[in-house]
């Protein structure tokens, strides 16, 4: 009997098969459908280049990185555009970028007729479930692109590949693209990830996709996470994003699991995790763990240690009267 994955799959897969797009046997390719909502707008800018200056030109042949840039973070797209390029008959290249962005390409891109945002969601499902090289080679690119849709379809094949697909690498990847693009609802999707899925690494990976949302319940999962993972390793992890997160209850929570957790990593990673704090709030708070006679010797001193890493003024002016103590003594 097929296992819901394998059920998955093959729906996947005749969803993908039902959308086949005219795509030529050599060449770039490309075509236009409407974004999520919010969507970045993805181009190329060159290096510390902010503000109102317009993107370069990104060069499609060449493996450069696309992104938001400088002043541009916040710049949104209402479409985009999924370029591809094939060598017999082949996917090599895959990328999507805002419709707006200037491209360059060594030959003539080919540009479809008009193609539903729903075809185009279909036909990346397809590059997702491939076996092997044909994966590893576009999928991650194929993930991001999908989040980019518009649409439930997009949406419930992320949410499908990210709580059921039997890849390791297939679940992480739609994970975080959901965390990244899909606002509330792909923080959702993040969350239940983070607490049911059964490996380690994937809820780790969860952690830290929640960690670059805008959710409002994002602290309160690391909290939660760090709490109860039945895995030391993931509630260390938990407690890092958590500090990166910079939510004003960091501090409390992380040394009360300083205090409580009986993993000793978990116990050096907390503090550890103080000291990526915003700057002010670390130095109080690795200060508080030094000074605080109810954690261990080495403890103290791990915090004493991450305080001596620090380039802040209150940290410095700590660490000399520590020393002007000793020197007394």
């Amino acid at each position: 009997m097929k296992t819901l994955t394998g059920f998955l799959a093959l729906a996947f897969l005749s969803t993908a098969h039902s959308a086949e797009l005219k795509l030529p046997r050599d060449g770039w390719v490309s075509w236009e459908v409407p974004a999520t909502e919010n969507a970045p707008a993805w181009c190329c800018w060159g290096p510390g280049q902010t503000g109102q200056a317009p993107p370069t030109t990104c060069r499609l042949d060449h493996r450069q990185g696309f992104g938001i840039g400088g002043g541009h973070r916040e710049a949104t797209t209402d479409t985009v555009k999924v370029y591809t390029h094939l060598t017999a008959g082949q996917v090599d290249r895959l990328q999507v970028l805002a419709a707006a962005c200037p491209v360059e390409t060594k030959s003539p891109i080919q540009a479809l007729d008009p193609v539903a945002g729903d075809d185009s969601a279909r036909w990346l499902m397809g590059r997702i479930t491939q076996d092997g090289a044909a994966r590893r080679s576009t999928g991650e690119d194929a993930m991001a692109a999908l989040a980019m849709h518009r649409g439930d379809l997009a949406r419930d094949a992320l949410a499908k590949f990210a709580r059921h697909d039997s890849h390791q690498d297939i679940r992480k990847s739609a994970t975080l693209w959901l965390a990244m693009l899909r606002g509330a609802e792909g923080a959702d999707i993040t969350s239940s990830v983070m607490f049911n899925d059964k490996e380690a690494e994937v809820r780790k990976h969860a952690a830290m996709a929640m960690a670059q949302t805008r959710s409002p319940h994002a602290a309160a999962d690391l909290i939660r996470q760090g709490n109860i993972d039945k895995v030391g390793d993931v509630r260390a992890q938990a407690w890092f994003w958590l500090a990166q997160t910079g939510a004003p209850d960091a501090e409390q929570a992380i040394t009360a699991a300083l205090r409580k957790d009986a993993d000793d990593h978990v116990r050096e990673q907390a503090i550890f995790a103080l000291s990526q704090l915003p700057e002010d709030r670390a130095t109080r708070a690795l200060v508080a763990a030094a000074e605080d006679r109810s954690l261990s010797r080495e403890q103290r001193k791990r915090a004493v240690f991450w305080l001596a890493q620090s380039e802040s003024a209150s940290a410095q002016a700590y660490l000399e009267k520590v020393l002007a103590r000793a020197t007394v003594n």
